[in-house]
């Protein structure tokens, strides 16, 4: 996965906005839901979890749960603008 200047600024400005303590790291979990479908849960946590892989773009680091790993892959994460405010996408490369 990458990360896009835009979600890294969005990221540091949520940080910053809910005074998130710089030692806590932001980390995309997987959460399992009953269809079997895979949601993500953006989290700010004090420890990564082993086996987390991480994405960078301008010194803000994202951690993923190995789960997202390969479904997000070949995904950039970004925002866009919608009628409830900001929101992270995935997007993926044209083929």
């Amino acid at each position: 996965m990458q990360l896009s200047e835009n979600a890294a600024m969005a990221l540091n400005a949520i940080r910053e906005n809910e005074e998130i303590p710089e030692e806590h790291e932001t980390r995309l979990a997987a959460d399992e839901q009953d269809s079997g479908d895979l949601a993500v849960r953006l989290e700010f946590v004090e420890e990564t979890m082993e086996g987390d892989e991480v994405a960078e773009q301008s010194g803000t680091e994202v951690y993923l749960d190995p789960k997202l790993a390969e479904p997000l892959a070949d995904t950039t994460m970004d925002v866009q603008q919608t009628d409830e405010g900001l929101a992270f996408v995935f997007r993926t490369a044209p083929a």
